[in-house]
């Protein structure tokens, strides 16, 4: 048996990032998957599997707390938490929406984006944050060292400031554009909330 309570919102660290998902019984987690490898991400879904399933052969789930806090305590977002019954019911809700499918981007809608959503109602996710905070300060550092570096290494420097310029163009556009492609599947979801609250008890 584990320790986590219907609600909580677990992750498993894996290889350079972390797997997200809403706990509800030992027997049932909801995530966004689509197996370990990064080329099956595209035939990923809203789904639920098994704790064991989640945290995979080595790793130990954990739970997150909220509010987040984000760059050492800086900050922290979001402020608001679902009670557990709550954060149970939007992830069952998502869960049953069949329309996720195709929907995962590593950038714009992965698994805590959905997580998040469950918890808080926050599509949002803290890993991509630093992700794009890290790659700004990189960028920018390149940009300060190509005029200062001796004339033999600005072709190499000039190359991977192209590369770095065109990262910061995928990610600004999966910024733009996986809103407009979750919100018919969040209305959904929200759909069904409303549904079963006119339910009778």
């Amino acid at each position: 048996m584990s320790t986590f309570t219907a609600g909580d919102h677990i992750r498993v660290k894996r290889f350079l990032y972390a797997h997200h998902g809403i706990f509800v019984d030992d027997s049932r987690v909801i995530d966004f998957s689509g197996g370990r490898s990064i080329w099956e991400k595209p035939d990923a879904l809203v789904q639920a599997r098994t704790l064991k399933e989640f945290e995979g052969r080595r790793d130990a789930a954990e739970k997150i707390q909220h509010p987040q806090q984000i760059f050492g305590g800086l900050g922290s977002w979001p402020e608001r938490e679902y009670p557990p019954k709550e954060v149970v019911r939007r992830a069952e809700a998502i869960c049953r929406v069949a329309a996720t499918k195709g929907a995962y981007r590593l950038s714009g809608s992965n698994c805590e984006h959905i997580a998040n959503w469950c918890k808080c109602g926050a599509p949002e996710s803290k890993q991509v944050r630093q992700v794009h905070a890290w790659h700004a300060g990189i960028s920018f550092a390149l940009l300060l060292g190509i005029a200062r570096l001796p004339s033999r290494w600005k072709p190499m420097v000039m190359r991977v400031a192209v590369v770095s310029a065109l990262v910061t163009i995928y990610m600004q556009y999966e910024a733009w554009t996986t809103p407009r492609r979750w919100r018919p599947i969040l209305a959904e979801a929200e759909l069904l909330l409303r549904g079963t609250d006119q339910k009778p008890s």
